[in-house]
Protein backbone atom coordinates (compact mmCIF):
# COMPACT_ATOMS: atom_id res chain seq x y z
CA UNK A 1 0.00 0.00 0.00
CA UNK A 2 3.02 2.50 0.93
CA UNK A 3 4.58 1.70 -2.49
CA UNK A 4 1.01 2.48 -4.55
CA UNK A 5 0.55 5.67 -2.40
CA UNK A 6 4.23 6.81 -3.65
CA UNK A 7 3.65 5.82 -7.06
CA UNK A 8 0.52 7.89 -7.00
CA UNK A 9 1.73 11.23 -5.41
CA UNK A 10 4.69 11.03 -8.15
CA UNK A 11 2.35 10.59 -10.93
CA UNK A 12 -0.04 13.52 -9.66
CA UNK A 13 3.53 15.90 -9.22
CA UNK A 14 5.28 14.33 -12.45
CA UNK A 15 8.29 16.07 -13.07
CA UNK A 16 7.87 18.26 -9.78
CA UNK A 17 8.59 14.72 -7.61
CA UNK A 18 12.00 12.98 -7.36
CA UNK A 19 12.35 10.62 -4.65
CA UNK A 20 16.25 10.76 -4.28
CA UNK A 21 18.36 7.05 -2.92
CA UNK A 22 22.40 6.51 -2.73
CA UNK A 23 23.92 5.10 -6.07
CA UNK A 24 20.53 7.07 -7.99
CA UNK A 25 21.30 10.39 -8.12
CA UNK A 26 20.35 12.71 -11.22
CA UNK A 27 22.14 15.82 -12.07
CA UNK A 28 19.30 18.26 -13.25
CA UNK A 29 16.84 18.76 -9.95
CA UNK A 30 16.35 22.54 -11.00
CA UNK A 31 13.04 21.99 -11.67
CA UNK A 32 11.60 19.95 -8.16
CA UNK A 33 9.69 20.92 -6.16
CA UNK A 34 8.88 17.63 -4.12
CA UNK A 35 11.54 15.27 -2.91
CA UNK A 36 11.94 12.19 -0.86
CA UNK A 37 15.72 11.30 0.08
CA UNK A 38 16.82 7.76 1.59
CA UNK A 39 19.97 7.78 3.15
CA UNK A 40 21.20 4.54 4.39
CA UNK A 41 24.11 4.15 6.50
CA UNK A 42 26.94 5.48 4.93
CA UNK A 43 25.38 8.54 3.81
CA UNK A 44 25.06 10.84 7.04
CA UNK A 45 24.11 14.26 5.20
CA UNK A 46 21.94 15.98 2.15
CA UNK A 47 23.44 15.08 -1.70
CA UNK A 48 25.05 17.98 -2.63
CA UNK A 49 22.87 17.52 -6.16
CA UNK A 50 19.54 18.28 -4.25
CA UNK A 51 21.02 21.62 -3.65
CA UNK A 52 20.08 22.49 -7.40
CA UNK A 53 16.33 22.59 -6.68
CA UNK A 54 16.17 25.87 -5.44
CA UNK A 55 12.61 26.04 -5.37
CA UNK A 56 12.11 23.11 -3.36
CA UNK A 57 8.39 22.73 -1.43
CA UNK A 58 8.68 19.64 -0.06
CA UNK A 59 11.49 17.57 1.58
CA UNK A 60 11.11 14.57 3.23
CA UNK A 61 14.41 12.85 4.64
CA UNK A 62 14.60 9.33 5.33
CA UNK A 63 17.53 8.19 7.31
CA UNK A 64 16.20 4.08 8.52
CA UNK A 65 19.08 4.03 10.53
CA UNK A 66 18.43 7.45 12.72
CA UNK A 67 22.07 9.08 11.61
CA UNK A 68 21.82 12.27 10.39
CA UNK A 69 22.70 14.16 13.73
CA UNK A 70 22.35 17.77 12.72
CA UNK A 71 20.06 19.46 9.74
CA UNK A 72 23.53 21.13 7.94
CA UNK A 73 22.89 24.49 7.97
CA UNK A 74 23.01 24.87 4.16
CA UNK A 75 19.51 23.34 3.85
CA UNK A 76 18.36 27.00 5.49
CA UNK A 77 20.19 28.90 3.26
CA UNK A 78 19.50 27.00 -0.23
CA UNK A 79 15.77 26.04 0.15
CA UNK A 80 14.06 29.48 1.53
CA UNK A 81 10.90 28.55 -0.45
CA UNK A 82 10.62 25.23 1.55
CA UNK A 83 7.21 24.23 3.12
CA UNK A 84 6.61 21.19 4.52
CA UNK A 85 10.06 19.61 6.13
CA UNK A 86 10.15 15.78 7.85
CA UNK A 87 13.07 14.70 10.05
CA UNK A 88 10.87 12.32 11.76
CA UNK A 89 13.67 9.45 13.40
CA UNK A 90 16.94 10.71 11.66
CA UNK A 91 18.35 11.07 14.67
CA UNK A 92 19.21 14.95 15.14
CA UNK A 93 19.62 16.11 18.43
CA UNK A 94 19.60 19.57 18.17
CA UNK A 95 18.17 22.34 15.75
CA UNK A 96 20.65 25.88 14.53
CA UNK A 97 18.88 29.07 15.10
CA UNK A 98 19.38 29.65 11.35
CA UNK A 99 16.04 27.54 11.31
CA UNK A 100 14.24 30.89 10.93
CA UNK A 101 15.45 31.56 7.38
CA UNK A 102 12.75 28.79 6.32
CA UNK A 103 10.20 31.73 6.20
CA UNK A 104 7.98 29.81 4.00
CA UNK A 105 7.47 26.61 5.81
CA UNK A 106 3.97 25.49 6.81
CA UNK A 107 4.85 21.83 8.40
CA UNK A 108 7.56 20.64 10.31
CA UNK A 109 8.11 16.77 11.52
CA UNK A 110 10.88 16.30 13.84
CA UNK A 111 8.83 13.23 15.95
CA UNK A 112 10.54 10.30 17.39
CA UNK A 113 14.37 12.35 17.21
CA UNK A 114 16.65 12.61 20.14
CA UNK A 115 15.82 16.33 20.04
CA UNK A 116 16.43 17.83 24.18
CA UNK A 117 15.89 21.80 23.09
CA UNK A 118 14.32 23.62 20.03
CA UNK A 119 15.79 26.98 18.80
CA UNK A 120 13.75 30.11 19.78
CA UNK A 121 14.02 30.92 15.92
CA UNK A 122 11.13 28.49 15.66
CA UNK A 123 8.63 30.97 17.08
CA UNK A 124 10.14 33.53 13.88
CA UNK A 125 8.53 30.69 11.11
CA UNK A 126 4.89 32.91 10.97
CA UNK A 127 3.09 30.63 8.98
CA UNK A 128 4.33 27.44 10.69
CA UNK A 129 0.81 25.80 10.93
CA UNK A 130 1.82 22.03 12.06
CA UNK A 131 4.82 21.35 14.75
CA UNK A 132 4.92 17.33 15.40
CA UNK A 133 7.29 16.48 18.24
CA UNK A 134 5.65 13.10 19.00
CA UNK A 135 7.82 10.86 21.05
CA UNK A 136 10.86 13.37 21.38
CA UNK A 137 11.52 11.17 24.81
CA UNK A 138 14.43 13.94 25.57
CA UNK A 139 12.71 17.22 25.18
CA UNK A 140 12.38 19.03 28.54
CA UNK A 141 11.13 22.35 27.35
CA UNK A 142 9.57 24.21 24.36
CA UNK A 143 10.21 28.03 23.03
CA UNK A 144 9.49 30.27 25.28
CA UNK A 145 8.13 32.69 22.66
CA UNK A 146 5.91 29.53 20.78
CA UNK A 147 2.40 31.49 21.39
CA UNK A 148 3.83 33.66 18.95
CA UNK A 149 3.08 31.22 16.18
CA UNK A 150 -0.76 32.73 15.53
CA UNK A 151 -1.19 30.44 12.57
CA UNK A 152 -0.44 27.22 14.64
CA UNK A 153 -2.96 24.35 14.27
CA UNK A 154 -1.78 21.17 15.47
CA UNK A 155 1.23 21.17 18.12
CA UNK A 156 1.59 17.11 18.96
CA UNK A 157 3.42 16.68 22.31
CA UNK A 158 2.32 13.44 23.28
CA UNK A 159 5.03 11.47 24.12
CA UNK A 160 7.36 14.30 25.88
CA UNK A 161 7.32 12.97 28.97
CA UNK A 162 9.92 15.32 30.11
CA UNK A 163 8.19 18.56 29.53
CA UNK A 164 7.08 19.58 32.78
CA UNK A 165 5.59 23.00 31.49
CA UNK A 166 4.28 25.12 28.53
CA UNK A 167 5.05 27.96 27.29
CA UNK A 168 3.43 31.31 28.57
CA UNK A 169 0.10 32.35 26.63
CA UNK A 170 -0.29 29.48 25.30
CA UNK A 171 -4.17 30.34 24.78
CA UNK A 172 -2.94 32.85 22.43
CA UNK A 173 -2.69 30.12 19.45
CA UNK A 174 -6.18 31.19 18.81
CA UNK A 175 -6.17 28.18 15.77
CA UNK A 176 -4.46 25.60 17.85
CA UNK A 177 -7.02 22.66 17.35
CA UNK A 178 -4.59 19.70 18.01
CA UNK A 179 -2.91 19.84 21.61
CA UNK A 180 -2.40 16.04 22.91
CA UNK A 181 -0.91 17.25 26.20
CA UNK A 182 -1.48 20.09 28.18
CA UNK A 183 0.41 20.65 31.08
CA UNK A 184 -0.67 22.71 33.84
CA UNK A 185 2.42 25.30 35.31
CA UNK A 186 3.21 27.38 38.00
CA UNK A 187 3.07 30.27 36.16
CA UNK A 188 0.15 33.24 35.48
CA UNK A 189 0.16 32.43 31.77
CA UNK A 190 0.35 28.60 32.24
CA UNK A 191 -3.01 27.89 34.14
CA UNK A 192 -6.03 25.88 32.77
CA UNK A 193 -7.36 29.40 31.78
CA UNK A 194 -5.17 29.18 28.65
CA UNK A 195 -7.31 26.73 27.39
CA UNK A 196 -10.29 28.46 27.34
CA UNK A 197 -10.38 30.02 23.54
CA UNK A 198 -8.64 27.17 22.21
CA UNK A 199 -10.72 24.98 19.39
CA UNK A 200 -9.53 21.69 20.61
CA UNK A 201 -10.25 18.55 18.47
CA UNK A 202 -9.83 14.56 19.00
CA UNK A 203 -7.44 14.53 22.17
CA UNK A 204 -6.64 16.14 25.37
CA UNK A 205 -4.43 15.02 28.26
CA UNK A 206 -4.30 17.46 31.27
CA UNK A 207 -0.95 16.77 33.24
CA UNK A 208 -0.14 17.95 36.73
CA UNK A 209 -3.51 18.88 37.88
CA UNK A 210 -1.65 19.72 41.06
CA UNK A 211 -1.20 23.19 40.04
CA UNK A 212 -4.08 23.98 38.97
CA UNK A 213 -6.63 26.48 41.05
CA UNK A 214 -10.20 26.41 41.04
CA UNK A 215 -10.94 30.14 39.63
CA UNK A 216 -8.96 28.59 36.43
CA UNK A 217 -10.99 25.49 36.49
CA UNK A 218 -13.83 27.41 35.87
CA UNK A 219 -12.72 29.08 32.94
CA UNK A 220 -10.81 26.23 31.07
CA UNK A 221 -14.30 25.85 29.11
CA UNK A 222 -14.10 22.15 28.38
CA UNK A 223 -17.86 21.60 28.13
CA UNK A 224 -17.96 23.87 25.17
CA UNK A 225 -15.67 21.77 23.33
CA UNK A 226 -17.57 19.50 21.08
CA UNK A 227 -15.03 18.01 19.32
CA UNK A 228 -13.05 16.70 22.10
CA UNK A 229 -13.48 13.00 22.20
CA UNK A 230 -10.99 12.18 24.33
CA UNK A 231 -9.76 13.22 28.11
CA UNK A 232 -7.11 12.24 30.63
CA UNK A 233 -6.39 13.94 34.10
CA UNK A 234 -4.03 13.92 35.87
CA UNK A 235 -2.61 14.97 39.24
CA UNK A 236 1.10 14.07 38.89
CA UNK A 237 4.39 15.67 40.56
CA UNK A 238 7.28 17.26 37.98
CA UNK A 239 9.16 14.08 37.97
CA UNK A 240 6.23 12.11 36.41
CA UNK A 241 4.78 10.08 39.98
CA UNK A 242 1.64 10.26 41.40
CA UNK A 243 1.72 12.59 43.93
CA UNK A 244 1.44 12.01 47.97
CA UNK A 245 -1.56 12.66 49.31
CA UNK A 246 -1.10 14.82 52.49
CA UNK A 247 -4.30 17.49 52.51
CA UNK A 248 -7.14 16.50 54.80
CA UNK A 249 -9.21 19.14 52.25
CA UNK A 250 -10.00 17.16 49.43
CA UNK A 251 -12.82 19.72 48.37
CA UNK A 252 -10.31 21.44 46.84
CA UNK A 253 -10.06 18.96 44.13
CA UNK A 254 -13.64 17.69 43.90
CA UNK A 255 -14.64 21.34 43.05
CA UNK A 256 -11.42 21.42 40.42
CA UNK A 257 -12.94 18.12 38.98
CA UNK A 258 -16.46 19.33 39.05
CA UNK A 259 -15.47 22.59 36.36
CA UNK A 260 -13.45 20.24 34.08
CA UNK A 261 -16.86 19.06 32.94
CA UNK A 262 -16.04 17.95 29.06
CA UNK A 263 -19.02 17.98 26.53
CA UNK A 264 -21.50 15.32 26.47
CA UNK A 265 -19.76 14.48 22.94
CA UNK A 266 -16.93 13.02 24.70
CA UNK A 267 -16.13 9.16 24.29
CA UNK A 268 -13.50 8.53 26.44
CA UNK A 269 -12.26 9.34 29.65
CA UNK A 270 -9.79 8.90 32.23
CA UNK A 271 -8.43 10.14 35.51
CA UNK A 272 -5.20 9.29 37.15
CA UNK A 273 -4.13 10.30 40.72
CA UNK A 274 -7.67 12.41 41.66
CA UNK A 275 -7.14 12.93 45.48
CA UNK A 276 -10.61 13.47 46.20
CA UNK A 277 -13.20 11.59 47.86
CA UNK A 278 -16.46 11.92 45.56
CA UNK A 279 -16.61 11.73 42.08
CA UNK A 280 -18.45 14.53 39.84
CA UNK A 281 -21.76 14.34 39.14
CA UNK A 282 -21.09 14.78 35.61
CA UNK A 283 -19.78 11.04 35.38
CA UNK A 284 -22.45 9.63 34.13
CA UNK A 285 -25.76 10.04 32.26
CA UNK A 286 -27.51 11.80 30.95
CA UNK A 287 -23.95 14.61 31.12
CA UNK A 288 -21.55 11.74 28.66
CA UNK A 289 -24.15 9.55 27.29
CA UNK A 290 -21.53 8.86 24.22
CA UNK A 291 -19.13 7.41 26.84
CA UNK A 292 -16.74 4.41 25.08
CA UNK A 293 -13.84 3.84 27.61
CA UNK A 294 -13.49 5.13 31.26
CA UNK A 295 -9.93 4.47 33.23
CA UNK A 296 -9.87 5.28 36.87
CA UNK A 297 -6.02 4.72 37.80
CA UNK A 298 -4.72 5.34 41.82
CA UNK A 299 -7.77 7.45 42.87
CA UNK A 300 -6.86 6.56 46.48
CA UNK A 301 -9.34 8.45 48.46
CA UNK A 302 -12.24 7.25 47.03
CA UNK A 303 -14.26 5.44 48.76
CA UNK A 304 -17.17 4.75 45.91
CA UNK A 305 -17.94 4.12 42.74
CA UNK A 306 -19.45 6.53 40.09
CA UNK A 307 -22.60 5.62 38.67
CA UNK A 308 -22.09 4.14 34.98
CA UNK A 309 -24.63 1.66 34.47
CA UNK A 310 -26.84 3.54 32.82
CA UNK A 311 -24.04 4.80 29.67
CA UNK A 312 -26.10 3.43 26.70
CA UNK A 313 -22.41 2.68 24.95
CA UNK A 314 -20.19 2.15 27.79
CA UNK A 315 -17.81 -0.73 26.54
CA UNK A 316 -14.55 -0.34 28.64
CA UNK A 317 -14.03 0.38 31.95
CA UNK A 318 -10.66 -0.20 34.09
CA UNK A 319 -10.06 0.88 37.49
CA UNK A 320 -6.59 0.31 39.10
CA UNK A 321 -5.51 1.27 42.66
CA UNK A 322 -8.58 2.23 44.66
CA UNK A 323 -7.80 1.06 48.22
CA UNK A 324 -10.53 2.44 50.00
CA UNK A 325 -13.71 1.39 48.24
CA UNK A 326 -15.09 -1.63 50.55
CA UNK A 327 -18.27 -2.22 48.34
CA UNK A 328 -19.26 -2.15 45.09
CA UNK A 329 -22.84 -1.02 45.99
CA UNK A 330 -26.01 -0.16 43.64
CA UNK A 331 -24.70 3.03 43.15
CA UNK A 332 -22.03 1.82 40.51
CA UNK A 333 -25.64 0.70 38.69
CA UNK A 334 -27.33 3.96 38.71
CA UNK A 335 -31.20 2.90 38.25
CA UNK A 336 -31.62 -0.36 40.07
CA UNK A 337 -34.60 -0.88 37.07
CA UNK A 338 -33.69 -1.29 33.20
CA UNK A 339 -30.71 -2.81 31.61
CA UNK A 340 -27.44 -1.84 33.31
CA UNK A 341 -24.19 -1.96 31.62
CA UNK A 342 -26.02 -2.34 28.59
CA UNK A 343 -23.19 -2.16 26.03
CA UNK A 344 -19.75 -3.23 28.34
CA UNK A 345 -17.66 -6.00 26.85
CA UNK A 346 -14.90 -5.19 29.13
CA UNK A 347 -14.16 -4.78 32.99
CA UNK A 348 -11.48 -4.94 34.94
CA UNK A 349 -10.88 -4.35 38.91
CA UNK A 350 -7.26 -4.73 39.93
CA UNK A 351 -5.32 -3.38 43.49
CA UNK A 352 -8.70 -3.23 45.49
CA UNK A 353 -7.34 -4.60 48.60
CA UNK A 354 -10.25 -4.04 50.80
CA UNK A 355 -12.61 -4.50 48.42
CA UNK A 356 -14.87 -6.90 50.18
CA UNK A 357 -18.73 -7.18 48.78
CA UNK A 358 -19.67 -6.75 45.29
CA UNK A 359 -23.58 -6.37 44.89
CA UNK A 360 -25.86 -7.96 42.59
CA UNK A 361 -29.50 -7.17 41.46
CA UNK A 362 -29.48 -10.33 40.01
CA UNK A 363 -31.58 -9.90 37.10
CA UNK A 364 -30.57 -10.91 33.56
CA UNK A 365 -30.39 -7.59 32.45
CA UNK A 366 -27.55 -6.31 34.44
CA UNK A 367 -23.91 -6.98 32.19
CA UNK A 368 -25.92 -8.69 29.20
CA UNK A 369 -22.59 -8.00 26.88
CA UNK A 370 -19.56 -8.44 29.10
CA UNK A 371 -17.55 -10.78 27.15
CA UNK A 372 -13.83 -10.41 29.21
CA UNK A 373 -13.73 -9.43 33.00
CA UNK A 374 -10.50 -9.48 34.83
CA UNK A 375 -9.83 -9.25 38.65
CA UNK A 376 -6.58 -8.57 40.16
CA UNK A 377 -5.54 -8.35 44.01
CA UNK A 378 -8.51 -8.33 45.28
CA UNK A 379 -7.88 -10.46 48.13
CA UNK A 380 -11.46 -10.05 50.75
CA UNK A 381 -13.49 -10.09 47.70
CA UNK A 382 -15.74 -13.34 47.81
CA UNK A 383 -18.72 -13.16 45.44
CA UNK A 384 -19.47 -11.62 42.12
CA UNK A 385 -22.46 -11.21 40.17
CA UNK A 386 -23.41 -13.91 36.97
CA UNK A 387 -22.47 -12.58 33.71
CA UNK A 388 -24.68 -14.40 30.82
CA UNK A 389 -21.90 -13.58 27.78
CA UNK A 390 -18.89 -13.91 29.64
CA UNK A 391 -16.07 -15.25 27.52
CA UNK A 392 -12.72 -14.41 29.22
CA UNK A 393 -12.53 -14.66 33.09
CA UNK A 394 -8.93 -13.74 34.70
CA UNK A 395 -8.81 -14.01 38.75
CA UNK A 396 -5.58 -13.36 39.76
CA UNK A 397 -4.33 -12.76 43.73
CA UNK A 398 -7.88 -13.49 44.73
CA UNK A 399 -9.92 -15.33 47.73
CA UNK A 400 -10.63 -18.67 46.77
CA UNK A 401 -14.21 -18.27 47.87
CA UNK A 402 -14.86 -15.71 44.68
CA UNK A 403 -14.56 -19.17 42.56
CA UNK A 404 -17.86 -20.22 44.32
CA UNK A 405 -19.59 -17.34 42.25
CA UNK A 406 -17.42 -18.07 39.21
CA UNK A 407 -18.93 -21.23 38.90
CA UNK A 408 -22.24 -20.13 38.12
CA UNK A 409 -20.64 -19.27 34.62
CA UNK A 410 -21.40 -21.37 31.84
CA UNK A 411 -20.35 -19.59 28.70
CA UNK A 412 -16.79 -19.15 29.57
CA UNK A 413 -14.00 -20.09 26.73
CA UNK A 414 -11.00 -18.34 28.10
CA UNK A 415 -9.79 -18.88 32.32
CA UNK A 416 -7.00 -17.67 33.73
CA UNK A 417 -6.64 -18.69 37.77
CA UNK A 418 -3.20 -16.83 38.85
CA UNK A 419 -1.85 -16.50 42.45
CA UNK A 420 -4.39 -18.25 44.67
CA UNK A 421 -2.67 -19.93 48.26
CA UNK A 422 -5.81 -22.34 48.65
CA UNK A 423 -6.62 -26.16 46.99
CA UNK A 424 -8.58 -24.54 44.50
CA UNK A 425 -11.62 -27.16 45.51
CA UNK A 426 -13.91 -24.99 44.22
CA UNK A 427 -12.45 -25.04 40.65
CA UNK A 428 -14.04 -28.44 40.02
CA UNK A 429 -17.50 -27.01 39.35
CA UNK A 430 -16.12 -23.81 37.21
CA UNK A 431 -14.80 -26.51 35.40
CA UNK A 432 -17.85 -28.67 35.36
CA UNK A 433 -19.98 -26.00 33.83
CA UNK A 434 -18.13 -24.76 31.36
CA UNK A 435 -17.32 -27.58 28.49
CA UNK A 436 -16.85 -24.81 25.66
CA UNK A 437 -13.81 -23.84 27.50
CA UNK A 438 -11.25 -23.27 24.72
CA UNK A 439 -8.07 -22.19 26.96
CA UNK A 440 -7.40 -22.94 30.26
CA UNK A 441 -4.04 -21.35 32.48
CA UNK A 442 -3.24 -22.53 36.28
CA UNK A 443 -0.26 -20.53 37.68
CA UNK A 444 1.42 -19.77 41.12
CA UNK A 445 -1.07 -21.59 42.77
CA UNK A 446 1.10 -22.76 45.58
CA UNK A 447 -0.87 -25.30 47.41
CA UNK A 448 -2.51 -26.85 44.25
CA UNK A 449 -2.28 -30.64 44.90
CA UNK A 450 -4.30 -32.10 41.69
CA UNK A 451 -6.66 -30.82 39.47
CA UNK A 452 -10.01 -32.06 38.87
CA UNK A 453 -11.22 -35.12 37.21
CA UNK A 454 -13.71 -32.54 35.48
CA UNK A 455 -11.08 -31.77 33.32
CA UNK A 456 -11.45 -34.24 31.06
CA UNK A 457 -14.98 -32.87 30.12
CA UNK A 458 -13.25 -29.54 28.22
CA UNK A 459 -13.39 -31.59 24.87
CA UNK A 460 -13.07 -28.08 23.39
CA UNK A 461 -9.89 -27.28 24.78
CA UNK A 462 -6.78 -25.95 23.11
CA UNK A 463 -4.61 -24.38 25.17
CA UNK A 464 -3.81 -26.33 28.78
CA UNK A 465 -0.82 -24.72 30.55
CA UNK A 466 0.06 -25.18 34.22
CA UNK A 467 3.38 -23.21 35.92
CA UNK A 468 4.41 -22.51 38.96
CA UNK A 469 2.47 -25.07 40.90
CA UNK A 470 4.84 -25.97 43.35
CA UNK A 471 2.40 -28.69 45.19
CA UNK A 472 0.97 -29.98 42.41
CA UNK A 473 1.58 -33.81 42.08
CA UNK A 474 -0.23 -35.61 39.63
CA UNK A 475 -2.36 -34.95 36.25
CA UNK A 476 -5.66 -36.81 36.30
CA UNK A 477 -6.02 -39.76 33.83
CA UNK A 478 -9.07 -38.28 32.19
CA UNK A 479 -6.50 -35.43 29.92
CA UNK A 480 -6.57 -37.87 27.40
CA UNK A 481 -10.29 -36.96 26.76
CA UNK A 482 -8.77 -33.58 25.42
CA UNK A 483 -9.33 -34.52 21.92
CA UNK A 484 -8.95 -30.88 20.59
CA UNK A 485 -6.28 -29.83 22.79
CA UNK A 486 -2.81 -28.24 20.60
CA UNK A 487 -0.66 -27.36 23.00
CA UNK A 488 0.24 -27.86 26.49
CA UNK A 489 2.73 -26.38 28.85
CA UNK A 490 3.73 -27.56 32.16
CA UNK A 491 6.58 -25.42 33.76
CA UNK A 492 8.30 -25.40 36.98
CA UNK A 493 5.61 -27.96 38.75
CA UNK A 494 8.67 -29.09 41.15
CA UNK A 495 6.64 -32.10 42.91
CA UNK A 496 5.39 -33.79 40.01
CA UNK A 497 6.96 -36.81 39.66
CA UNK A 498 5.30 -38.44 36.34
CA UNK A 499 2.43 -37.88 33.78
CA UNK A 500 -0.30 -39.60 33.06
CA UNK A 501 -0.17 -42.49 29.92
CA UNK A 502 -3.21 -41.03 28.63
CA UNK A 503 -1.01 -38.47 27.40
CA UNK A 504 -0.06 -40.34 24.16
CA UNK A 505 -4.72 -39.85 23.31
CA UNK A 506 -4.13 -36.38 22.34
CA UNK A 507 -3.55 -36.92 18.55
CA UNK A 508 -4.72 -33.66 18.04
CA UNK A 509 -1.47 -32.19 19.93
CA UNK A 510 0.75 -30.16 18.55
CA UNK A 511 2.99 -28.44 21.30
CA UNK A 512 4.49 -30.04 23.74
CA UNK A 513 6.36 -28.33 26.63
CA UNK A 514 7.67 -29.29 29.69
CA UNK A 515 10.17 -27.30 31.72
CA UNK A 516 11.84 -26.95 34.90
CA UNK A 517 10.16 -29.92 36.51
CA UNK A 518 12.34 -31.22 38.52
CA UNK A 519 11.17 -34.58 40.00
CA UNK A 520 9.73 -35.91 36.97
CA UNK A 521 11.70 -39.14 36.56
CA UNK A 522 9.76 -40.77 33.51
CA UNK A 523 7.88 -39.89 30.13
CA UNK A 524 4.78 -41.80 29.05
CA UNK A 525 5.46 -44.49 26.17
CA UNK A 526 2.52 -43.47 24.85
CA UNK A 527 4.22 -40.23 23.38
CA UNK A 528 4.87 -42.11 19.60
CA UNK A 529 1.30 -41.71 19.24
CA UNK A 530 1.80 -37.75 19.14
CA UNK A 531 0.93 -38.22 15.23
CA UNK A 532 0.17 -34.23 15.15
CA UNK A 533 3.10 -32.74 17.31
CA UNK A 534 5.41 -29.97 15.78
CA UNK A 535 7.11 -28.42 18.68
CA UNK A 536 8.27 -30.28 21.48
CA UNK A 537 10.35 -28.60 24.09
CA UNK A 538 12.17 -30.89 27.42
CA UNK A 539 14.34 -28.35 29.39
CA UNK A 540 15.55 -29.03 33.10
CA UNK A 541 14.02 -31.64 34.14
CA UNK A 542 17.07 -33.43 36.18
CA UNK A 543 15.59 -36.15 37.73
CA UNK A 544 14.42 -37.56 33.87
CA UNK A 545 16.33 -40.84 33.88
CA UNK A 546 15.69 -41.84 30.44
CA UNK A 547 13.43 -41.17 27.40
CA UNK A 548 11.16 -43.14 25.19
CA UNK A 549 12.62 -44.55 22.41
CA UNK A 550 11.14 -42.57 20.20
CA UNK A 551 11.76 -39.14 21.90
CA UNK A 552 15.53 -40.12 21.37
CA UNK A 553 15.20 -40.50 17.71
CA UNK A 554 11.20 -39.34 16.82
CA UNK A 555 9.14 -41.46 14.67
CA UNK A 556 7.45 -38.43 13.27
CA UNK A 557 10.51 -36.60 12.68
CA UNK A 558 9.55 -35.29 9.03
CA UNK A 559 6.37 -33.86 10.57
CA UNK A 560 8.33 -32.50 13.62
CA UNK A 561 9.54 -28.90 13.12
CA UNK A 562 10.56 -27.85 16.79
CA UNK A 563 12.64 -30.43 19.04
CA UNK A 564 14.77 -29.00 22.02
CA UNK A 565 16.34 -31.32 24.59
CA UNK A 566 18.03 -29.63 27.21
CA UNK A 567 21.12 -31.63 28.22
CA UNK A 568 19.70 -30.63 31.95
CA UNK A 569 16.82 -32.25 31.17
CA UNK A 570 18.34 -35.48 31.69
CA UNK A 571 20.20 -36.95 34.79
CA UNK A 572 23.78 -38.26 34.06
Amino acid sequence: MHDLVHDLAQSIAGDEFISLEQGRLPRHLAQIRHSSVVCDSELHTIPESLYEAKKLRTLNLLFPRGNLGEVPPSLFSSFRYLRALNLSGSGIKRLRNSFSHLISLRYLNISNTLIETLPESISDLDFLQVLNLTNCYDLIELPMRLARLVNLRHLMINGCDKLSHLPDSIGNLFQLQTLPTFIVGTGKYQGLKQLHRLPLVGELNIRQLENANRSDSRFANLLMKPKLHSLGLSWRNDHGDLITINNNDSTLDEELLENLQPHQNLKRLSIEGYPGKYFPRWIGTPELPNLTNIVLIYCKRCEHLPALGQLPFLKVIYMLGMPNVKNIGSGFYGRVSGRQFQSLQELSFIDFPNLEFWWSTNMKEEFPSLEKLTINKCPKLKNMPCFPSLKHLELRNCNEMILRSAANLSTLLNLVIDVFTGRLVLLESLLGNNPHLMSLTISSCSNLCSISSKLGGLIALKSLTIRWCEELISLPQEIQNLSSLESLEIIECHSLINLPEGLGGLTSLRSLSIENCNNITSLPMGLQHLTSLEHLTLMYCPSLASLPANIQKPLHAEELIYFELSRDSMSA
